[in-house]
């Protein structure tokens, strides 16, 4: 090979790793923008909000059934504590 050829050689390579180069670098930033606008997409958040109100509601409902029991656990320990104060509430030993 001849000097000239190893300069045309050298030209070869350094154009082709240029270009491969520049298409990795290209593939990076086309993928990140994909993703930047797949992550903002409207319809996603629509159904994240929508996903969130229902784990809201539930979480509502609960609530409510779980004050209502708290509230008969309240009834029925003052009814037990006004049968212990007037001395009504037997021992299951002493009735039997």
């Amino acid at each position: 090979m001849t000097p000239g050829n190893f300069d045309t050689l050298f030209t070869v390579i350094g154009i082709l790793a240029l270009s491969g180069f520049s298409l990795i670098a290209i593939k990076i930033v086309i993928g990140a923008w994909l993703k930047r606008k797949e992550l903002s997409a409207e319809g996603d958040n629509t159904a994240l909000l929508d996903a969130i109100e229902a784990l809201r509601t539930e979480n509502r409902a609960m609530h409510d059934q779980l004050s209502g029991e708290l509230s008969e656990l309240h009834e029925r320990i003052d009814f037990a504590e006004r049968l212990l104060a007037r001395g009504q509430f037997g021992r299951a030993d002493d009735q039997g």
